[in-house]
Order: C-alpha cells, then structure tokens, then sequence
C-alpha cells in the first residue's frame, strides 16, 4: 500500500488533473464509468482505499490521504486511470456539432442528452474544451465510451455530411431562422450547436441547410446544454 504523497507513481497519477500531462491517459473518478471503462477495455488502472471495489488485475491501493490527494475529492474510496478513446468518425444517423463549446460541463451534459435521444455521434471543433476534464467525465454518463467522437475543422467535415446525405441544421438567429417545431426529423441528421456566448460562427451558418430556433416565452437563450437537449428530444425519431 502507498501511504506517501511524494511517491513518484502518486504524482505521476495527480499530473493527469492537468490537459498537458495527458498522453494516452486520463482519471476517472465516477464509479459507473470506471464500470464502463472496464466493462469497454479502456480500464488501465484502479486506485483504492480500504476495500477494493471489484476485481482488477491491475489495482493499487493507497492511503486515504494518498487517494484524497489523486482524486481532489474526499468522498470517492477508489478511482480510475483510463485509457482514451479512439475517435471514430464512422457516424450513424443522429450527430452533435459542437463549435467552440468552451465549458466542458456542456459537453458533459450534451453527451447525456445524446444517449438519452438517441444521437450516437459526437464532432468537436478542434478548440472546443477538454472532453477528458472532469467536469464532462463527472455528467456525461457512459457518453465517453458509448458515443462516436471525433474533433475535424468543421467548415470541411460539414460539407462531406452533405456529400454523405445529412441534413445539416444549424443553431442561430436569421431572417430565415425557422421555428424548431416547423422542422420534421429527417432520416439523417446533424445538429450544430455554438460557443455560449458568441453561438455559432456565421461561416458555419452559410452553409447549413437550414437555420433552427427554440420557440421560448419570456427568455430568449438557453444554456447550450439545456438547448441541445430540447433539439434533441425533437429530433429523436424520424416522424
């Protein structure tokens, strides 16, 4: 058992908190997605204090203040070290665009409404915020692992769905904005969703197909999360 907080490995595991230090690994710290991450042969290392949460070849056990220091969070007995995922860009027929998204909280919570209405694939601008921080990891579910993810310079990666037979909707105010309830699903879509304060680039909108807007009394925005959830929901099957 590791007791002490100036152990090599012990530092190696704090470093993984930050994006730089990240190579091929990064920490888990919610107990269902270390389950998935095992459960998807991501799982590289389990961390534990006191009772070992499930059989693990590769385990290590720690101190509490060894773990406290690893996880910076003092209500968590075991946590994981995870491999990253490879990113796929063989989509199926429901994607999320995000374009500049810079809370990775968003992100987080994007991935749960996706898995929950059934959009299987995720494309990230290559500055959207670290999907591998924790807080996405801490609410995207098993997003992570379950979802198609991929980060491609959009402008290109748009215009190949088009070529694909996506219908591509994107997220703003025109004067050809349409009201979301007047779009039907179509067979295969994707949805772009903007940076939170700025929405999404106009270059983006020029070549969408059509420009949507949620239908809201007394507020005009939403949080993106929150927006993406509802586009979603309404998005969810073809009618």
């Amino acid at each position: 058992m590791i007791i002490s907080l100036d152990n090599k490995k012990v530092k190696e595991l704090c470093k993984l908190h930050q994006k730089k230090y990240r190579k091929d690994l990064f920490l888990i710290t919610d107990g269902s997605l270390i389950e998935k991450a095992k459960e998807t042969d991501h799982l590289e290392l389990l961390v534990y204090t006191g009772e070992k949460p499930f059989e693990f070849e590769n385990s290590l056990e720690v101190s509490k203040e060894v773990l406290d220091k690893i996880s910076k969070d003092p209500y968590v007995s075991y946590l994981g070290v995870s491999r990253m995922i490879k990113e796929n860009d063989d989509y199926g027929d429901r994607i999320m665009i995000l374009d500049q998204l810079q809370d990775p909280l968003n992100i987080g919570r994007i991935m749960e409404a996706a898995l929950l209405f059934g959009f299987d694939s995720i494309i990230l601008s290559e500055n959207c915020a670290d999907i591998y921080n924790e807080k996405c990891l801490n609410n995207c579910k098993d997003g992570i692992y379950e979802l198609k993810i991929a980060h491609k310079e959009l402008i290109k990666e748009i215009q190949e769905l088009k070529k694909k037979g996506y219908a591509v909707f994107a997220t703003g105010l025109r004067n050809n904005t349409r009201e979301l309830h007047e779009v039907k699903p179509q067979k295969k879509m994707a949805i772009i969703m903007g940076n939170e304060g700025s929405g999404v680039r106009s270059e983006l909108m020029d070549i969408a197909d059509d420009i949507v807007k949620i239908d809201m009394c007394n507020i005009d925005s939403l949080n993106v999360s929150m927006a993406s959830a509802i586009i979603m929901y309404h998005f969810r099957s073809v009618q």
